[in-house]
């Protein structure tokens, strides 16, 4: 994927929870909790695919060897540290597999996993506040109006899975 493909697919992912996350300001607390970690989640994910790219840019750049390498360790000073190892080895002949993000994979997974919570919880939310209004009246529109809290659930419920998918 080309820079700019990146940057739009960061900057879409992080506007997704950004929204979310702002329709939750001053309404319910333990959604935008949620999402403030699933932002957190993302902004690490997209730190170390950042620092990933800058070191392959510099392997892509010392690529162009000169006509006459006189010294090995002046040409691999030019690669990023997290390269310079497997590159030598690779140069020597040992069949050794170039660094690659480490946590990114795992992050993705848990994006996905920070969004179910969030819906387990707002479902939570949402039966414990419905049972709690049956419960207490048998009066229809007394229970009609008890039951607008609960359906408050079912925003963190729905909103924190669609941040987390939307980051993942």
């Amino acid at each position: 994927m080309n820079r700019s493909g990146c940057a739009l697919a960061f900057l879409l992912g992080a506007a997704i929870v950004g929204w979310v996350g702002v329709g939750f300001v001053g309404s319910n607390t333990l959604a935008l909790v949620m999402t403030v970690i699933i932002g957190a989640v993302y902004l690490f994910g997209a730190f170390e695919i950042l620092e990933f790219r800058r070191a392959t840019s510099t392997l892509a750049v010392a690529l162009a060897i000169p006509e006459q390498l006189t010294n090995l360790a002046d040409w691999l000073d030019r690669l990023h540290p997290s390269l310079q190892n497997a590159v030598r080895l690779r140069i020597e002949g040992e069949r050794i597999g170039l660094p690659g993000p480490a946590l990114t994979p795992y992050l993705v997974g848990l994006l996905v996993m920070l969004g179910m919570l969030g819906t387990f919880l707002g479902m939570v939310v949402t039966l414990n506040g419905a049972a709690f209004a049956l419960e207490d009246t048998t009066d229809l529109p007394a229970i009609r109006s008890a039951l607008a809290a609960p359906i408050k659930g079912l925003g963190l419920a729905f909103g924190t899975s669609v941040a987390g998918v939307a980051a993942s």
